[in-house]
Protein backbone atom coordinates (compact mmCIF):
# COMPACT_ATOMS: atom_id res chain seq x y z
CA UNK A 1 0.00 0.00 0.00
CA UNK A 2 1.13 3.53 -0.78
CA UNK A 3 0.12 6.50 1.36
CA UNK A 4 0.23 10.20 0.61
CA UNK A 5 -0.74 13.37 2.40
CA UNK A 6 -1.34 16.99 1.56
CA UNK A 7 1.05 19.74 2.66
CA UNK A 8 -0.67 20.33 6.01
CA UNK A 9 -1.21 16.60 6.67
CA UNK A 10 -4.99 16.82 7.14
CA UNK A 11 -5.95 14.97 3.93
CA UNK A 12 -4.80 11.43 3.19
CA UNK A 13 -4.76 9.15 0.16
CA UNK A 14 -4.26 5.36 0.28
CA UNK A 15 -3.43 3.37 -2.86
CA UNK A 16 -3.87 -0.41 -2.77
CA UNK A 17 -2.01 -1.26 -5.98
CA UNK A 18 0.98 -0.30 -8.06
CA UNK A 19 0.32 2.38 -10.66
CA UNK A 20 -1.18 1.12 -13.92
CA UNK A 21 0.95 3.73 -15.67
CA UNK A 22 3.16 6.67 -14.76
CA UNK A 23 3.21 9.79 -16.89
CA UNK A 24 4.74 13.21 -16.99
CA UNK A 25 2.39 15.93 -18.23
CA UNK A 26 3.55 19.29 -19.53
CA UNK A 27 0.10 20.82 -20.20
CA UNK A 28 -0.66 24.30 -18.94
CA UNK A 29 -3.31 23.01 -16.52
CA UNK A 30 -0.87 20.58 -14.86
CA UNK A 31 1.64 23.41 -14.57
CA UNK A 32 -0.89 25.51 -12.70
CA UNK A 33 -2.11 22.65 -10.49
CA UNK A 34 1.43 21.55 -9.59
CA UNK A 35 3.01 24.99 -9.39
CA UNK A 36 5.87 23.62 -11.49
CA UNK A 37 6.88 23.04 -15.12
CA UNK A 38 5.08 19.67 -15.27
CA UNK A 39 3.27 17.09 -13.18
CA UNK A 40 4.22 13.49 -12.37
CA UNK A 41 1.01 11.43 -12.39
CA UNK A 42 0.34 7.87 -11.27
CA UNK A 43 -2.64 6.31 -13.07
CA UNK A 44 -4.65 4.42 -10.44
CA UNK A 45 -7.97 2.55 -10.84
CA UNK A 46 -10.53 4.56 -8.86
CA UNK A 47 -11.59 1.56 -6.76
CA UNK A 48 -7.96 1.06 -5.62
CA UNK A 49 -7.68 4.52 -4.06
CA UNK A 50 -9.37 6.06 -1.03
CA UNK A 51 -9.15 9.65 0.11
CA UNK A 52 -10.06 11.10 3.49
CA UNK A 53 -9.83 14.35 5.36
CA UNK A 54 -11.11 17.80 4.51
CA UNK A 55 -11.57 17.42 0.73
CA UNK A 56 -12.97 19.74 -1.88
CA UNK A 57 -13.38 19.39 -5.65
CA UNK A 58 -13.14 21.80 -8.55
CA UNK A 59 -14.26 20.97 -12.09
CA UNK A 60 -12.86 22.57 -15.24
CA UNK A 61 -13.12 22.11 -18.99
CA UNK A 62 -9.61 21.64 -20.40
CA UNK A 63 -8.12 22.98 -23.64
CA UNK A 64 -9.01 19.77 -25.51
CA UNK A 65 -12.66 19.98 -24.41
CA UNK A 66 -12.85 17.27 -21.73
CA UNK A 67 -13.90 18.03 -18.17
CA UNK A 68 -11.58 17.17 -15.30
CA UNK A 69 -12.27 17.19 -11.57
CA UNK A 70 -9.50 18.18 -9.17
CA UNK A 71 -9.68 16.84 -5.62
CA UNK A 72 -7.67 18.81 -3.10
CA UNK A 73 -7.31 19.47 0.62
CA UNK A 74 -9.77 22.18 1.59
CA UNK A 75 -7.43 23.33 4.39
CA UNK A 76 -4.13 23.86 2.53
CA UNK A 77 -5.13 23.56 -1.15
CA UNK A 78 -2.78 20.72 -2.13
CA UNK A 79 -4.08 18.85 -5.19
CA UNK A 80 -4.22 15.13 -4.38
CA UNK A 81 -5.57 13.70 -7.62
CA UNK A 82 -7.60 14.44 -10.72
CA UNK A 83 -10.13 12.39 -12.69
CA UNK A 84 -11.75 13.10 -16.00
CA UNK A 85 -13.87 12.09 -18.97
CA UNK A 86 -10.90 11.01 -21.09
CA UNK A 87 -10.21 8.00 -18.82
CA UNK A 88 -13.27 7.08 -16.73
CA UNK A 89 -12.53 4.89 -13.72
CA UNK A 90 -8.97 6.22 -13.42
CA UNK A 91 -7.57 8.71 -10.95
CA UNK A 92 -4.42 10.66 -11.72
CA UNK A 93 -2.56 10.81 -8.43
CA UNK A 94 -0.15 13.71 -8.06
CA UNK A 95 2.86 11.56 -7.17
CA UNK A 96 4.61 14.33 -5.25
CA UNK A 97 2.16 13.83 -2.36
CA UNK A 98 3.43 10.29 -1.63
CA UNK A 99 4.99 9.98 1.82
CA UNK A 100 7.72 7.53 0.77
CA UNK A 101 9.89 9.33 -1.80
CA UNK A 102 11.72 6.11 -2.75
CA UNK A 103 8.67 4.93 -4.71
CA UNK A 104 9.26 7.83 -7.10
CA UNK A 105 12.52 6.12 -8.09
CA UNK A 106 10.80 2.74 -8.45
CA UNK A 107 8.14 3.82 -10.96
CA UNK A 108 9.72 5.87 -13.74
CA UNK A 109 7.48 7.69 -16.26
CA UNK A 110 6.60 5.48 -19.21
CA UNK A 111 5.35 8.41 -21.23
CA UNK A 112 5.23 12.17 -21.50
CA UNK A 113 2.32 14.14 -22.92
CA UNK A 114 2.03 17.69 -24.18
CA UNK A 115 5.76 17.64 -24.94
CA UNK A 116 5.15 20.51 -27.37
CA UNK A 117 4.75 22.61 -24.21
CA UNK A 118 7.74 21.17 -22.31
CA UNK A 119 10.17 23.89 -21.22
CA UNK A 120 13.22 23.92 -23.50
CA UNK A 121 15.75 23.27 -20.73
CA UNK A 122 14.11 20.00 -19.63
CA UNK A 123 15.19 16.84 -21.47
CA UNK A 124 12.85 13.97 -22.42
CA UNK A 125 12.76 11.04 -19.99
CA UNK A 126 14.94 8.32 -21.59
CA UNK A 127 12.78 5.48 -22.90
CA UNK A 128 9.46 7.26 -22.28
CA UNK A 129 7.02 7.69 -25.16
CA UNK A 130 6.66 11.29 -26.32
CA UNK A 131 3.28 12.72 -27.36
CA UNK A 132 3.02 16.25 -28.71
CA UNK A 133 -0.50 16.62 -27.31
CA UNK A 134 -2.85 14.34 -25.38
CA UNK A 135 -4.41 12.58 -28.34
CA UNK A 136 -1.69 13.15 -30.96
Amino acid sequence: MYVGHCYCGASRVEINCEPVAVGLCHCLDCRKVSGSTNALNWFIPSEQMTASGPLKTFSKTLDHGNDIVNTFCSDCGTTLFREGQAMPGTRFLKAGILDDPTCLNTFKPQGEIFVSRRVNWLSPVPGASQKQELFA
